[in-house]
């Protein structure tokens, strides 16, 4: 079953969405909704020099984005996807649950896992020792 259309998830790249259709395939996770390319933190501003409007802009599209979040009745889950977790998705995985409790101003449980193909073995006792969970899933073999 292949739930894969080009636009389903907005910004996520082709093999991210597979590895995500895969998730879903073989966990079925519970969540009442899935957000995706999340906005969060507060953007950079570029400046007094430009124009308010441009200001505002490049605030808005310098956010931080989640690639999807799970919301449950009593907690929210991140999850970020990548082929090769490593050190981008580990600091990700670590800064995003700040800045969605403080974007949404969160007061239930926000949980992070990051959702790979493989995952580069130095960062493993980074992401148990912020208790941010790993699910690798292999490419599935197609004969």
């Amino acid at each position: 079953m292949s739930l894969s259309r080009p636009n389903k998830y907005p910004h996520l790249l082709p093999e991210d969405a597979q590895l995500w259709n895969d998730y879903i395939e073989q966990f079925s996770p519970p969540h009442t909704t899935f957000l995706y390319d999340v906005a969060i933190g507060e953007g950079r501003d570029p400046g007094q020099t430009y124009e308010p409007n441009i200001r505002e802009m490049a605030i808005r599209l310098s956010k931080r984005r989640i690639d999807v979040v799970g919301v449950l009745p009593d907690g929210v889950d991140i999850f970020e996807l990548t082929q090769s977790a490593g050190l981008k998705s580990a600091g990700q995985a670590i800064v995003y649950p700040h800045w969605l409790v403080v974007t949404w101003q969160l007061t239930v449980p926000v949980t992070t896992t990051i959702i790979c193909r493989s995952c580069q073995p130095d960062i493993l006792p980074v992401l148990t020792a912020h208790n941010i969970r790993l699910v690798t899933i292999p490419l599935p073999n197609h004969a």
